[in-house]
């Protein structure tokens, strides 16, 4: 199976073109504005931008699978910087999947976010009414409209990921909030939490991240996943779990420090009584997260990840 990857040389994408190159011909492409990385194994990255009709005719040629991870990430980023976040994740998703109807790919996998549920609590899940309340999870929320119309109008069968929060180490590193962490204390650096410290955020590991991606494509899925864990963690709660992880593996701790929000904090979540369902995905395809922030900050703090 020829399955072409964008933002390959990104945290996720990276990470699951060396999963998928030991099974499946692999095409990767990135416009390398964050990720830097050119090589994964055998699989050459190559340089296209998504939102340019004539790259996006000529990487999915020949593909039967498309995984759409390419577009800016992250909520401070897409606020400062609308113009940009608008044409990466809104105008690619428009081109790539044009491209990828005219020729004729069965399946196509967008990664969505867990922002498109706004400030949601309780019980989330996949039915939960969709209500962004920044550009990141308005842009994600249309993009999801381009394609489930693509999907009624042109019959392309669509699935899509709403991601919580990935985190651990993959083929490329990424400032997470556990490695940012995790790296300030290796440092003997204080600890800064922005805000109130109480954003909550739902925690999946990448590499569990990738098993999704790659069981969605064996059955050959469709329709629409949390793709999250059964760990939900305020800021405060990884700050602490970090320290006292320190103090076990290092012998020491080192000072929290909380500075002003940046702009961010009022566009997360902020409450702690909400729980992300993901009994379909586990139910439909079998996932099953192996991975704990406990023991990924474990891991980091020893060197082991």
């Amino acid at each position: 199976m020829k399955i072409l990857v964008t933002g390959a040389a990104g945290f996720i994408g990276s990470t699951l073109v060396d999963l998928l190159r030991h099974d499946h011909d692999v095409r990767a492409i990135d416009n390398f504005s964050v990720g830097t990385v050119r090589q994964i194994g055998d699989v050459t990255v190559e340089e296209m931008d998504c939102a340019i009709p004539e790259h996006d005719e000529e990487m999915v040629r020949g593909c039967d699978v498309v995984v759409h991870l390419a577009g800016m990430t992250g909520i401070p980023q897409c606020e400062q910087h609308p113009l940009d976040a608008s044409r990466d994740i809104l105008v690619a998703t428009k081109y790539v999947s044009e491209a990828a109807v005219r020729a004729g790919v069965k399946q196509f996998l967008f990664s969505s976010t867990f922002a498109v549920y706004g400030q949601a609590s309780g019980l989330v899940t996949e039915d939960t009414p969709r209500a962004p309340i920044g550009m990141y999870g308005f842009l994600r929320t249309a993009s999801e409209h381009l394609l489930l119309a693509a999907q009624k109008l042109d019959g392309l069968n669509v699935l899509i990921f709403r991601q919580t929060n990935i985190y651990g180490k993959g083929i490329t590193k990424k400032n997470t909030l556990l490695n940012v962490l995790a790296d300030r204390v290796l440092n003997h650096q204080p600890i800064t939490i922005y805000g109130t410290g109480m954003q909550a955020r739902n925690f999946l590991h990448v590499m569990d991240t990738v098993q999704a991606y790659k069981l969605a494509i064996e059955k050959q899925a469709t329709g629409i996943y949390n793709l999250g864990s059964t760990e939900t963690l305020t800021v405060k709660n990884v700050a602490d779990i970090v320290n006292d992880a320190a103090e076990r593996i290092l012998g020491y701790r080192v000072p929290i420090e909380q500075k002003p929000d940046r702009g961010a904090g009022n566009r997360e979540i902020s409450a702690d009584n909400f729980v992300v369902d993901i009994s379909r995905i586990c139910h439909d395809l079998g996932f099953s997260p192996q991975r704990t922030v406990k023991g990924t900050v474990e891991r980091l703090l020893s060197g082991e990840e």
